[in-house]
C-alpha cells in the first residue's frame, strides 16, 4: 500500500485541495475572435493570438460575426458567444452557417440546400434553395432550383422575386437585373428606376454605370440619362476611384470621371481599380497599376486579385499569398487559400481543414495543430518534425523542437590554459522526448548520405527540478564526460562537453542551442490551465507558495509581476518542503526584468493571539475575477488543526486559489502562508508559520537575498495593501 504522511492526511480531511483552485476566467471581451484547432478540437483566439476559448468544439467557422459564432460538439450544433457558451440551438440537419451581419447569416444542411438564419437560432428563409449569396450589409442574392435569381432584404422579405436570370449586388443604391434578353436596375424597394433596355449593364460606381444597347457601350447615371462626353470604341471597366479603362483607336486607355485621358496602358487586359490600384495582365502574367496608370507591380503572377488595405493575394505555382502595394511579399505563396478580408485585422491563410493567421504585416499569429495521431515516416524530414511537434504542442516540454546548433571542438592547453579552436560546423537538430518520459534525444536532420534519421548520439535526461537536464555524452571516446544543463532560456542555451584527452590538451565540444521551431509566442498559447494558487516574493525572481499548489504541475507560470496580469512568466520548483506543504518558485523567462524593491519583511517575531492580520491572494478567479482579493480578521489560535504547531488559525476567510498566498500583520510583515481551511467550521482557516519557509530558504543559498527591511511599517491598511499587492502573484498551474 502506498505510504500517505500525516499532512496530506490532514490536507484530504480539510479539503485542502479545493484551497489550489481549478477556475479558469473564459469571460474576456474580444472585438474579433478566430478560430483555431489544436489535437483536433477548436478554440478561439484574439486578434493579437491571445486564447480566448480553449479548444473544445469538434467544428466552428473561422471567426465571430455580431459577436456570434456557429460551432459544433458532437451532435450538438448551435451559436456560441465570446464565452464559449451556446446561446442557441440548432437542428441537427443543418450543416453549417456563415459570416453574420446585421444579426443575419445564410446556412446550409446536410443535403446541400441553403437558407437564412438570425442570430436568435430563427429561420429567416426556409433551406430550399441552391444557392444564397451575401451582399454585405443589404441582404442576399437568392437562386432556386430552377437557377432563377432574386433578392431578398435582412429580414427575408422577397425585393426582387426569383424569376431573373442574373440578380447583382447593390452598388450606390441600384442592383443590375437582366432577363435573357434585357437589363435594368433596382432599388431596395423593389421599384424599377431604370427599366430593363439594355443588351448588357455593369454595376454603378462614382455615379455611373457601363451599358450596352444596340451593339454600343455608353456610361449612364443613376436616372439612366446617358453621358454625352464619353464617346470611345469601348469601353472595358466602370467606373472605380473616379478612374475607367477605354479603347479608342485599338489602344487601351486610363481615363477620369470627365473622359479626359490620363496614360496610355500597355497590356492585354485590365480589371477596374480598387484601394487605389488596379490589376492588369500582360502575357499571360498578372501585375498591378497605380492611380496614375504607372506599373506598380511588374505582371509576374500566375494571379493577382485586387487590393484591401494596401495588400493583394497574389497566386505562384498554384498556391497563394500576399503582397503589398509596393510588391513585397508579406507571406509567401504557400497556402491553398488566402483571406483578406477589409473588416478583419488578421489574414486567413487555409490549407485543408488548417488555418494559419498573420497580422498585417506578416508576422505569425498563430498555426493551428495536427491531430495527436501522428504516425512518424520511415525516413522522417524537418517538415515531419514540425507536423508531429504540432501534434504535441500543447504537452510539449520546453527543451523539445528544432534547433539551429553550432558545434565548436575545442583545445585547452593543459599547462597555460590557452584556448583553441579546431573547427566548426553547423546542424539542424530535432529534440524529441522519447519513450522514457525524462529522456529526451537529439536527431541531426540536416541532409547527409546517412539519411535524416539519426541520433546525435546525446541525450538530455531530466533530474531533480524540471529545467534540469543531464547531458548524456554517449558513443564518446574514452575520457568523456558527461554534461548537465540547467534550462533558463529554452530558446537559446549552451552546452559544454568534455571529450576527452592527452597529456597536452583537454579536448571540449562547445554546442550553441538556437531555436528554430516552435515559437515563444504560439508556444505559450497552447499551455492549459489546469488549476491556480497564490504566492508571493521572497527575493528577486522567486517566489513562496504551498507544495500542494505546485505538486503534479509540469508547467508553472506566474502572473501579475509589478502588477501585470497581462504578462505570465514561465517559472520552475527549485525547493520545497512536503511536510510543511511549501515551495519556493524561481522565474525563468528571457522576457522577465527583475522585481522592484520587496517593500516588506518575513516577520520573525512571534504573533499573538487576537492580533490583527489580512490575507492576500486570488480566490476563485472564474467567479470572481483576477483582481486581487483581501480579507482580514485575526489570530484565532496559535496552533492549527489538531493543534499542529507548525500553523495558525485565522478567521480571515481564504476560498480556493487563496493557497500560497501571504498573511500579513498590521506592520506589513509576511507572519504566514495560507494553505487550508476547516470545511466543517465557520471562519477556520489555517496559515503556515513564517519560519517553517524561513528554514526552506536557509537549505538554499537564498538567505542572503531576502529584502532587509520593512518600508510599509506605521502606514493605515489602505496604503500597507497598495504597496505590497504588486508583490503578490496568481500561480497557473498545468499537467501538460
Amino acid at each position: 500500500m502506498k505510504t500517505i504522511n500525516l499532512f496530506v492526511l490532514t490536507v484530504i480531511f480539510l479539503a485542502i485541495a479545493a484551497c489550489a483552485s481549478s477556475d479558469r476566467e473564459t469571460n474576456i471581451e474580444s472585438k474579433e475572435l478566430y478560430r483555431i484547432q489544436v489535437g483536433g478540437k477548436c478554440g478561439f483566439i484574439n486578434e493579437n493570438g491571445k486564447l480566448v476559448i480553449e479548444p473544445q468544439f469538434d467544428r466552428a467557422y473561422f471567426f465571430f460575426s455580431d459577436s456570434v459564432c456557429f460551432a459544433q460538439v458532437g451532435e450538438r450544433k448551435g451559436l456560441i458567444n465570446s464565452n464559449g457558451e451556446y446561446i442557441a440551438e440548432l437542428d441537427t440537419t443543418i450543416n453549417w452557417i456563415y459570416e453574420f451581419k446585421n444579426n443575419v447569416a445564410e446556412f446550409i444542411t446536410n443535403n446541400g440546400k441553403q437558407g437564412v438564419i438570425s442570430k436568435s437560432g430563427e429561420i429567416i428563409l426556409p433551406a430550399i434553395y441552391k444557392d444564397i449569396l451575401r451582399d454585405g450589409d443589404n441582404g442576399f442574392i437568392v437562386m432556386d432550383t430552377l437557377e432563377n435569381m432574386g433578392y431578398i432584404n435582412n429580414q427575408g422579405d422577397f425585393i426582387i422575386p426569383c424569376k431573373y436570370d442574373v440578380v447583382h449586388q447593390f452598388n450606390e443604391g441600384l442592383t443590375m437585373v437582366a432577363t435573357s434578353s434585357k437589363c435594368g436596375y433596382v432599388d431596395p424597394t423593389g421599384t424599377w428606376i431604370i427599366d430593363s433596355i439594355y443588351d448588357d449593364a455593369r454595376d454603378f460606381g462614382n455615379g455611373l454605370a457601363r451599358v450596352k444597347r444596340n451593339k454600343k457601350w455608353m456610361f449612364i447615371d443613376h436616372n439612366g440619362k446617358e453621358v454625352d462626353k464619353f464617346h470611345f470604341d469601348e469601353i472595358l471597366t466602370g467606373f472605380t476611384c473616379n478612374r475607367a479603362f477605354i479603347k479608342k483607336d485599338n489602344r487601351i486607355e486610363l481615363i477620369d470621371k470627365n473622359g479626359k485621358k490620363i496614360a496610355n496602358i500597355d497590356a492585354d487586359s485590365v480589371y477596374g481599380y480598387h484601394d487605389g490600384y488596379a490589376t492588369f495582365q500582360k502575357n499571360r502574367k498578372y501585375g498591378k497599376l497605380d492611380s496614375t496608370g504607372v506599373v506598380a507591380i511588374p505582371p509576374k503572377y500566375e494571379n493577382l486579385f485586387r487590393t484591401e488595405k494596401g495588400l493583394s493575394i497574389f497566386t505562384k505555382n498554384k498556391k497563394q499569398g500576399i503582397i503589398d502595394s509596393a510588391g513585397q511579399v508579406i507571406i509567401e505563396a504557400k497556402h491553398d487559400i488566402v483571406h483578406n478580408d477589409n473588416h478583419l485585422t488578421l489574414l486567413l491563410c487555409i490549407d485543408g481543414d488548417r488555418v494559419t493567421y498573420y497580422d498585417r504585416n506578416g508576422k505569425l499569429i498563430w498555426k493551428d495543430m495536427q491531430g495527436t495521431n501522428f504516425v512518424w515516416p520511415e525516413n522522417p524530414t524537418k517538415d515531419d518534425y514540425i507536423r508531429y511537434f504540432d501534434s504535441r504542442l500543447s504537452e510539449l516540454d520546453p527543451i523539445e523542437g528544432l534547433y539551429f546548433v553550432t558545434y565548436n571542438n575545442i583545445a585547452v592547453d593543459r599547462n597555460t590554459d590557452h584556448v583553441s579552436s579546431n573547427g566548426s560546423m553547423s546542424r539542424f537538430v530535432a529534440i524529441v522526448r522519447s519513450l522514457d518520459i525524462n529522456e529526451f534525444l537529439a536527431y541531426d536532420i540536416s541532409e547527409s548520405k546517412n539519411g535524416l534519421w539519426k541520433s546525435w548520439e546525446k541525450k538530455f535526461v531530466q533530474i531533480g527540478e524540471a529545467n534540469v537536464y543531464a547531458v548524456v555524452n554517449s558513443g564518446a571516446s574514452s575520457g568523456a564526460e558527461d554534461g548537465k544543463l540547467i534550462l533558463e532560456d529554452p530558446y537559446k542555451f549552451e552546452v559544454s562537453l568534455r571529450q576527452g584527452g592527452n597529456n597536452y590538451y583537454n579536448w571540449y565540444l562547445k554546442c550553441e542551442f538556437i531555436k528554430d521551431y516552435p515559437s515563444t509566442d504560439i508556444y505559450e498559447q497552447v499551455q492549459k490551465v489546469d488549476w491556480t494558487g497564490t504566492g508571493f516574493a521572497i527575493a528577486d525572481g522567486y517566489i513562496a507558495t504551498n507544495y500542494h499548489v505546485t505538486n503534479g504541475a509540469r508547467t508553472i507560470k506566474i502572473r501579475g509581476v509589478n502588477g501585470d496580469m497581462e504578462e505570465s512568466y514561465r517559472g520552475y520548483l527549485v525547493a520545497s518542503d512536503r511536510n510543511h506543504d511549501l515551495a519556493i518558485i524561481k522565474i525563468v523567462d528571457k522576457r522577465f526584468d527583475g522585481f522592484d524593491d520587496i517593500p516588506y519583511c518575513l516577520g520573525k517575531s512571534v504573533p499573538e493571539v487576537g492580533n490583527e492580520i489580512f490575507v492576500l491572494g486570488y480566490p476563485m478567479t472564474e467567479t470572481m475575477g483576477k483582481e486581487i482579493k483581501l480579507t482580514d480578521g485575526i489570530i484565532s489560535a496559535a496552533s492549527g488543526y489538531k493543534g499542529d504547531k507548525s500553523m495558525y488559525q485565522i478567521s480571515a476567510a481564504v476560498q480556493p486559489g487563496n493557497s500560497g498566498g501571504p498573511l500579513f500583520n498590521n506592520d506589513g510583515n509576511v507572519i504566514g502562508i495560507v494553505c487550508a481551511k476547516h470545511s466543517d467550521a465557520e471562519n477556520a482557516n489555517y496559515a503556515i508559520k513564517v519560519s517553517y519557509l524561513l528554514s526552506l530558504i536557509n537549505s538554499t543559498d537564498l538567505g542572503s537575498k531576502l529584502p532587509k527591511s520593512n518600508n510599509v511599517d506605521s502606514k493605515s491598511i489602505s496604503k500597507i495593501v497598495k504597496q505590497v499587492q504588486p508583490f503578490v502573484y496568481m500561480i497557473e498551474c498545468s499537467t501538460h
